[in-house]
């Protein structure tokens, strides 16, 4: 007691003596009893929450018995214990490889009767698919984008393939289809290497690699090529091909007991991989919108600008050159048209659960939702239905005649291209188009539309701000075009750059209310958004220069990577000179003209400016970029051989290529050097990250 007096104010010994002291002893009793009443119930009879509660509603599929708390990362134990036939990797950025994989898993096993496994590739332990048996199959749908790089997912495997020394394939027999775009230098790259090295290690490549190419818009076409020849030897192997018949892999279920905190109506699909590849993404949120207007608008094209606040989360952090995903929604219209078709009006907020029929399998939207929330923010609805998906829902066609139609569309490739040119056949347009009573459609299985439309993707854009000047602000500019397309006769307005210009015209005039998006007049508007890291790097030295080359909003890392060495040389650092070439129409298509004119003005600042006009001014003025660069020809070979420096180009892949052909041309009559030496000096560059593309279309 000393000792604790020591500790304790003795005044509050006092204070508890007096208490006792009138306290009577039934007083006493009653409290004990009063404190031991509250012990017991809060021990034994008060209801606690289930710790495992959310399971119900995040894969209730998961709480089956069989149900694995954590799947292995051995892909050969993967099929044994799930008793699948083959896996179907994939590698996927925009979700277009994903989503091929997915549906050859439903032919596999609808023609054939063979279960298959769609896998992502990062899930999976690289050395393990070794130990696949050659009772079994490994296919590979993996894409390519930018410089020839591999999607995040397919990063990993790429890094093990190019280092392994040790692991043999010697049992593997495997297919592949890459999917690229011919107008980029790399085209399926990624693909070509994957095959390279699997063979060297032993692997056996059981029919040609399949190749897709977006640059004409034929990526589905291709990958319906390819299947036929793959299912053609399916047929040699000795599989017996059946009458296709549909057999769902997903069920769902009204379920009316469910509140609307428990439901996903919008926020976007968090990824569930453990894999190293999500390093390269922060977590997804909803960033408050500070600014949104518009640098260019004519009637045929016009550029955004939007400013996002990091404030409220400082543990998201960017650097400059960095890209943001953007999540868009479907208009109404579309969402509308598809409820009406599928008379599915009344139904739109009944909560949903979806599960996978098979245990343990992968469900590709959130559950519990809404159908509402999938057909606004969940699935690809807006996009074109590729022909296997219209041959597919002819077997639900209401009538005789729209099952002829569908058909017809399905089956004759010429009748799809034609049809395609002359429309923009969405989903629910197309099952208007050929029932346009509302609910004719109802008879097409909720699981057939769930699986026949792939999930909304996020769209890229490149960080105009800099991290350094704006560390709480993330900038980015968007182009959209009224143009017509190339695969068709008309516009096909862009589904994210239509839902940001609904937006940017919400925030300088909130009345009328946009009847395709609706945004809440009294609420901050949002974006859903992911930051990604990119290779896209200013030098760590800044002294050394740089050579920036742009066409229209690729324009936008470069006013970032110029405002941060702005910054860097008014703080004294030695930053070296800067030359930027910018392509455009003509100058009232000079985006950031007048930032970048304080920029070059600005004192101590080197840099230098050169627009190219194609469509403006004397036709002897008129040019691209690379034009301009063929005009500086010496200037920008003195400083890429001489003093080191690193070479940006940022926009159209056509652009890019026309660059990369004047700048070796420039070095072959500079130097003297053969193709040989050229292509050692380009690859020299790429390897050293002094020359770096960002490049689209």
């Amino acid at each position: 007691m000393a000792t604790l007096s020591k500790l304790v104010d003795p005044s509050v010994f006092n204070v508890v003596e007096d208490i006792l002291q009138h306290t009577q002893k039934d007083d006493l009793i009653f409290l004990v009893l009063i404190i031991l009443s509250g012990i017991f119930y809060n021990v034994y009879i008060k209801e606690k929450p289930d710790p495992y509660h959310h399971v119900w509603f995040e894969k209730p599929q998961a709480t089956d018995a069989n149900a694995k708390a954590a799947d292995t990362r051995d892909i050969a134990i993967k099929l044994e214990e799930s008793k699948k036939d083959l896996v179907i990797f994939w590698g996927s950025q925009s979700g277009t490889a994903e989503s091929f994989a997915n549906r050859l898993v439903r032919d596999c096993r609808s023609r054939f009767g063979l279960d298959a496994l769609s896998a992502d590739l990062s899930d999976y332990d690289p050395s393990s698919i070794s130990s696949i048996p050659t009772s079994k199959l490994a296919i590979f749908i993996i894409s390519t984008y930018g410089e020839g790089d591999p999607s995040d997912n397919a990063t990993q495997f790429l890094s093990f393939l190019d280092t392994n020394k040790i692991v043999q394939f010697l049992e593997l027999r495997y297919a592949a289809f890459g999917l690229g775009n011919k107008k980029y230098k790399f085209y399926n790259k990624v693909i070509d290497i994957v095959v390279e090295a699997l063979d060297k290690a032993g692997a056996k490549s059981l029919m040609p690699v399949g190749k897709a190419d977006d640059s004409n818009g034929t990526t589905e076409e291709d990958f319906t090529e390819w299947k036929s020849s793959l299912f053609s030897l399916f047929r040699n192997l000795g599989y017996e091909e059946r009458a296709a018949t549909y057999e769902p892999s997903l069920r769902v279920i009204e379920d009316t007991s469910l509140d609307i905190i428990d439901l996903h109506v919008g926020e976007p699909i968090k990824s569930k991989s453990k894999s190293k590849a999500l390093s390269k993404v922060s977590p997804i949120h909803a960033l408050p919108v500070k600014t949104a207007k518009k640098l260019l608008e004519t009637e045929e094209r016009n550029c955004l600008h939007l400013e996002l606040d990091l404030q409220e989360f400082p543990e998201l952090k960017y650097k400059t050159g960095d890209h943001i995903a953007v999540w868009p929604c479907n208009p109404a219209s579309e969402t509308n048209l598809l409820a009406t078709a599928l008379g599915l009006e009344a139904k739109l907020s009944t909560p949903l659960l979806i599960q996978s029929v098979e245990v343990g399998g992968q469900v590709k939207v959130p559950s519990p939702t809404t159908w509402q929330a999938l057909l606004q923010h969940y699935l690809e609805i807006s996009g074109p239905v590729p022909r296997e998906t219209i041959l597919s829902l002819s077997q639900f066609a209401p009538t005789e005649s729209s099952k002829a139609a569908l058909k017809h569309l399905g089956e004759n490739k010429d009748a799809y291209h034609a049809h395609c040119l002359a429309n923009h056949v969405t989903f629910g347009r197309l099952l208007a188009s050929l029932s346009p009573t509302p609910g004719a459609w109802s008879s097409v299985p909720l699981s057939f539309i769930l699986e026949a439309i792939p999930t909304l993707s996020p769209r890229y854009y490149s960080i105009s701000s800099s991290s350094i000047v704006s560390p709480k602000t993330v900038s980015i500019t968007v182009a959209t075009s009224t143009e017509t397309s190339p695969n068709s006769t008309f516009s096909i307005p862009g589904l994210t750059t239509t839902y940001l210009t609904s937006l940017t015209n919400h925030l300088s005039q909130p009345q009328p209310q946009d009847l395709e998006f609706t945004h809440a007049p009294d609420l901050p508007l949002t974006l859903y958004t992911q930051l990604r890291t990119s290779k896209f790097r200013l030098p760590t030295v800044p002294k050394h220069p740089i050579i920036l080359i742009a066409s229209g909003s690729g324009l936008a890392p470069f006013l970032a990577f110029l405002t941060e060495r702005h910054r860097l040389s008014s703080i004294g650092r030695d930053v070296g000179p800067s030359m930027l070439f910018f392509g455009c129409r003509s100058p009232s298509g000079f985006i950031y003209s007048s930032q970048l004119t304080s920029l070059a003005s600005s004192p101590g600042n080197q840099i230098e400016i050169i627009p190219a006009f194609s469509r403006y001014g004397d036709v002897k003025e008129r040019g691209y970029v690379q034009n301009k660069i063929a005009e500086k020809e010496q200037e920008i070979l003195s400083l890429l051989l001489e003093q080191n420096a690193y070479f940006y180009i940022c926009g159209s892949a056509a652009m890019a290529r026309g660059v990369k052909a004047t700048v070796e041309e420039g070095l072959r009559r500079r130097m003297g050097w053969g193709e040989e030496r050229v292509r050692e000096w380009s690859e020299e560059m790429r390897r050293g990250r002094r020359w770096g593309e960002d490049v689209w279309g």
